[in-house]
């Protein structure tokens, strides 16, 4: 029996995650399309949509993050059996979002602001391009949060299947209109950049009306009441982004931390920068591994305390992080046993091959700590504990990863071996702050339905 138990768990937190894997592949894909269409323009055209794709990125995570936190107030209710109380939290959520929406009307100039920083000097159509880019992506940025928010009314329900068919039709859209608005074809003006942004943009529009109706179709009404308008209360609106905004807080300093940790490589020189771009596309794989199950934690912790159950809560978190260990683990036996191989696919170059062999070898070493570090805090940030996660990445990130990067690979002479021993030391010490919170188990007993106090430190 017990060990029909243990296999039911695994099987549960497999079949949440294994659609997300796909899911989040999509998100990977709409990068790599607009890039595919905006080569055939020009240069400058594929590096302003690559820096701006990756400043976009990063606010964006701020703003969807915090949307998607849904999860851990419909896991609770869910878990619970509650129905009515599904439907309260997704308007709580809801009206978070309408809040935020407001805010993201002044990204247009802010983006502006910022990329004049991030455009190289001296590339006066690169910083064209991007701003452009910046300035029409940024109304994607409500939409994106009201697609999170239905994300995690599915997801916090243990359906994953429809947000990842939901991602699918996005890129499919978005290959169709990049090669209409793009290029120009069929008839339809060639805007190229800005083209490229267009079709993003109403790709995530027809996402957002097939999001809204499962929202808000008959049978969500009369199961959860999603119709029934629940007036924004400030008190409520408090006290629900003290636990959500600390989670897009927290997603945002972990990818700025690594935006800046690319930087310093730059510095490093043309070829460790390329090979660092290189084994970045590989990495990729693992962490969307690691990821997919850390969201498949966040809700099943959600379902199980919602359900009173902490014991189960608990076993879900230390078999997600087993599962993610093991198949994060795999994919960094790749990068130990072939890195060269792996490497030679993209360049011939051999100071290329050389330094991302390196860097796999050193990312291959890390992927345990890397997995326990992402599955154990979608486990902490599914059980409401989303400020303790806030706060031990903004100390980790930038007390601990990004000053023994620079130490490592400059002032010691390490280079980009000493800077990704940064990276490993960060993650260590992350993972070693979640485990350690984890045990403690206070977690348990934090409240952070939509009409009661969310989670301290």
């Amino acid at each position: 029996m017990r060990t029909t138990t243990r296999t039911g768990l695994t099987r549960n937190i497999t079949l949440l995650a294994g659609p997300l894997i796909l899911q989040n592949l999509s998100y990977t894909l709409l990068g790599v399309t607009d890039t595919f269409f905006v080569s055939r323009i020009s240069t400058a055209a594929v590096g302003a949509v690559g820096l701006a794709g990756v400043l976009f990125f990063a606010l964006m995570l701020l703003f969807r993050s915090t949307a998607a936190s849904s999860v851990i107030f419909v896991g609770r209710a869910h878990g619970a059996r509650d129905r009515r109380g599904v439907g309260d939290a997704v308007w709580s959520v809801l009206w978070v979002v309408a809040l935020l929406s407001l805010l993201a009307f002044a990204l247009p100039w802010v983006f502006t602001f910022l990329f004049r920083f991030a455009a190289p000097a001296g590339s006066p159509e690169v910083l064209e391009l991007g701003t452009r880019y910046l300035q029409i992506r940024a109304f994607e940025v409500p939409l994106a949060m009201f697609n999170a928010l239905v994300w995690g009314f599915l997801v916090g329900r243990g359906d994953s299947r429809t947000p990842m068919l939901l991602a699918w039709l996005q890129v499919g859209l978005n290959i169709v209109l990049d090669w209409l608005l793009v290029l120009g074809n069929l008839g339809f003006p060639a805007w190229g950049v800005a083209g490229a942004a267009v079709a993003t943009v109403l790709a995530n529009a027809a996402v957002t009306l097939l999001s809204a109706w499962i929202l808000w179709r008959p049978d969500s009404h009369v199961r959860f009441r999603t119709r029934r308008v629940r007036p924004p209360r400030l008190a409520e609106l408090r006290r629900v982004l003290a636990t959500s905004l600390p989670l897009g807080v927290g997603d945002f300093v972990d990818v700025a931390s690594f935006t800046v940790f690319f930087a310093l490589i730059g510095r490093l020189g043309t070829e460790i920068l390329a090979a660092n771009n290189i084994a970045l596309q590989f990495m990729s794989l693992s962490f969307t591994l690691g990821i997919a199950v850390a969201q498949a934690s966040s809700s099943l912790v959600a379902q199980a305390l919602g359900a009173e159950d902490p014991k189960r809560a608990e076993r879900v978190g230390y078999r997600a992080m087993g599962l993610g260990m093991a198949l994060m683990g795999l994919v960094g036996l790749g990068y130990l046993v072939a890195p060269e191989r792996l490497m030679g696919t993209f360049s011939g170059d051999p100071r290329v091959i050389e330094a991302g062999t390196a860097i796999l070898q050193l990312v291959a070493l890390y992927q345990i700590f890397d997995a326990a570090a992402i599955v154990l805090g979608g486990a902490l940030n599914g059980a409401g504990d989303t400020t303790y996660t806030m706060l031990a990445r903004l100390v980790c990130a930038w007390g601990i990863f990004l000053p023994l990067a620079y130490l490592f690979a400059f002032p010691l002479g390490g280079g980009v071996r000493g800077a990704w021993a940064g990276a490993m030391a960060y993650l260590v010490a992350l993972a070693l702050a979640y485990l350690v919170r984890f045990r403690s188990g206070r977690w348990k007993t934090l409240k952070v339905a939509p009409d009661v106090a969310p989670s301290v430190v």
